[in-house]
């Protein structure tokens, strides 16, 4: 009964290895760049647009640099390094 399961572990290593990728999945969406609503009815339009232009120019630029870090990231593990 239990010389076929050490057989089984016997051989495994190549298919273990068969299993493993260098390969990483895609950014997390979270990383996409955001798109700002419109303001509401009653704001005051130039405060409301430079306080959002600076919030997107913030979030874009943090976005920029964790996709490029990330993209780094998946290149360096796909050469196995």
């Amino acid at each position: 009964m239990i010389l076929p399961l050490l057989a089984g572990c016997a051989g495994s290593d190549s298919s273990v290895r068969a299993v493993i990728r260098r390969d990483l999945p895609a950014p997390p969406a979270y990383l996409a760049p955001v798109a700002v609503p419109e303001p509401k009815t009653g704001e005051h339009a130039v405060a409301v647009a430079a306080r959002e232009r600076a919030g997107r120019l913030k979030a874009n630029s943090i976005i920029r640099n964790a996709r490029a870090q990330w993209e780094k990231l998946r290149k360096t593990y796909r050469q196995g390094r």
